[in-house]
């Protein structure tokens, strides 16, 4: 008969491949965390680049194709087939990054055009004639008009109302989540003091949800934008290491120490009450 095998004589894992498996999962996990924020910044980088190039590369297509930009193109020995197929990629490498920088100078060139002739009495009275005529198109109209008050927001006298973080009692009465207000306005019937809130998600901060609470039931942080950001973003993990709140505008009030066997506002708990 052959012999059972008691727990004690099973083979055990190397301790020594342990050892190497823990210390590979550490170094690939440490790899990645410092190599994503490097891809990430470089990836939003190039599709800003690529935004703002493709914003003014009309203008070198139109140009390329004149009688001018053909003969450059037999100079390059590209035909116009070639050009219209593939674009910029016709091009020579160091020819196609030249038209690329070319293309975001000018595309920064024609914002700052379009800003100086939005600036003056000829370019303001165009713009209300866009509103206007925006205003008479029944679904241009919505969208136009809810675009342009938000992002007037930001052109205005007026961005302390996106520089305020607070807690607010959401999903329920017991537990606060971080919340960016975003205006307020006051009740029509009671005149109660009222606040817009956006919830941001984690870690998207860009999507959430819009509250309307009491002003009274807002609890102010004296944390920055970018600080409840970070928290949102890393769900907490990179939350600031001070916090001080206000209830009401109103700061709370620290508690003070309570020694030990004495009540905060009369004598001991075990002495006994008249």
């Amino acid at each position: 008969m052959s012999k059972r095998l008691s727990p004690s004589d099973s083979p055990r894992p190397s301790r020594l491949l342990g050892t190497l498996k823990a210390l590979v999962r550490t170094r690939i996990t440490a790899g990645l965390l410092t190599s994503l924020p490097i891809i990430i910044t470089i990836w939003l980088v190039w599709v800003v680049f690529c935004w703002l190039r493709d914003a003014s590369l009309w203008m070198v297509n139109v140009l390329l194709l004149s009688p001018w930009g053909r003969g450059a193109l037999e100079y390059w020995g590209i035909t116009h087939e070639q050009l219209t197929a593939e674009g910029l990629k016709a091009l020579p490498p160091m020819l196609q990054w030249g038209i690329s920088l070319f293309c975001v100078v000018c595309t920064f060139a024609l914002l700052y055009l379009i800003g100086l002739f939005a600036a003056n009495v000829i370019g303001r009275r165009m713009l209300e004639l866009v509103d206007q005529i925006a205003a008479r198109m029944p679904f241009v109209k919505t969208i136009y008009g809810a675009l342009r008050q938000i992002f007037g927001l930001f052109a205005s006298d007026h961005p302390q109302a996106f520089q305020r973080v607070a807690l607010v009692p959401f999903p329920n009465e017991l537990t606060r989540s971080v919340a960016f207000i975003t205006n307020t306005f006051r009740d029509a019937e009671t005149g109660e003091e009222l606040c817009a809130a956006f919830i941001a998600t984690t870690p998207n901060p860009t999507t959430g949800f819009v509250f309307i609470l009491r002003r009274s039931d807002i609890v102010e942080v004296n944390w920055s934008v970018e600080e409840a950001v970070k928290v949102v973003m890393s769900g907490g993990i990179l939350s600031p290491s001070y916090v001080t709140m206000l209830t009401g505008g109103r700061a709370l009030m620290p508690t003070p120490p309570v020694a030990s066997g004495v009540h905060p506002t009369g004598p001991s708990s075990s002495e006994p009450r008249p």
